[in-house]
């Protein structure tokens, strides 16, 4: 689901070449980042998908994309933590990124992308703008229903002097904005839908024991077939348990993995609590 616009910027507000002498002591930069409030609505813990998509340069220009350019945190329960920005596999005209998250149930977190700072700095020509989609996570093939947020999504920025931090003036001059973005929906209060399937476990595929490949692929798509699992391989069993404490029981039938652990003898059962 779309959300809304965004804009990360660190550049001068006005061209240094072309201020006139007098001007220069006042003129300065903004350092600008995407902010979104989300409120769980949810009795449940929700995972989400959030992705930003930006148009492409007709030439590559190191500052004009989020790679090693922008840092994401997820300010929740007062835990402010780093999140792992990901780039997804050639677009054509778009370059799209993409970062994954948990909510607890019925709690609101900000989730915030922000410039790399110091190393933006050095340059001060950052500008990446494009728009952000947000979904709920799915890493299993079965149905996933929409669940319920409100949202608001800003823009918040703060003005620095052009010559920071290697200033010569005595005092700072710091200013702050922030304003809201228009939300796409029209409204603060969504419902967002699943998004695309994921794989349990990121990264290439020949990191898995080629022994689990079946059976990863199968948990992937939602085609488990029971009766093909050997009860007797132990390390399709130890590698089937990291792959369920991997997943959202929200998302899963857990009937069916229960039976899946029985049958390779695996004493443990999974519960809705």
């Amino acid at each position: 689901m779309e959300i809304s616009t965004f804009e990360l910027l660190t550049k001068p507000i006005a061209p240094l070449d072309i201020l006139p002498p007098e001007l220069d002591p006042v003129a300065r930069r903004i350092v600008q980042g995407y902010f979104l409030t989300i409120s769980n609505l949810e009795e449940f813990d929700v995972e989400y998908r959030i992705e930003f998509t930006i148009p492409k340069p007709a030439v590559a220009n190191p500052d004009r994309i989020l790679l090693d350019k922008a840092v994401i945190f997820l300010d929740s329960e007062s835990d402010n933590s780093p999140i792992e920005l990901m780039q997804d596999a050639d677009q054509g005209q778009t370059e799209n990124y993409r970062a994954s998250f948990s909510i607890p149930a019925r709690n609101t977190a900000s989730f915030q992308l922000l410039p790399k700072l110091p190393d933006v700095l050095a340059t001060s020509l950052l500008e990446v703008r494009g728009f952000v989609s947000l979904f709920r996570r799915k890493r299993f093939g079965g149905p996933l229903p929409s669940v319920k947020v409100l949202l608001n999504p800003e823009i918040r920025g703060t003005f620095l002097p052009n010559d920071f931090p290697s200033r010569t003036r005595n005092l700072p001059d710091f200013d702050q904005i922030n304003y809201t973005l228009a939300i796409a929906s029209g409204q603060s209060f969504n419902e967002i839908p699943p998004g695309p399937l994921e794989p349990f476990i990121d990264g290439p595929r020949n990191l898995v024991s080629p022994i689990f490949q079946p059976l990863l692929e199968e948990l992937s798509n939602g085609t488990l077939d029971l009766p093909s699992l050997e009860a007797e391989n132990p390390e399709k069993a130890r590698m089937l348990v990291r792959l369920l404490g991997e997943l959202d029981a929200s998302e899963v039938n857990l009937s069916e993995l229960n039976t899946v652990m029985e049958r390779l003898e695996i004493p443990v059962r999974m519960s809705s609590i």
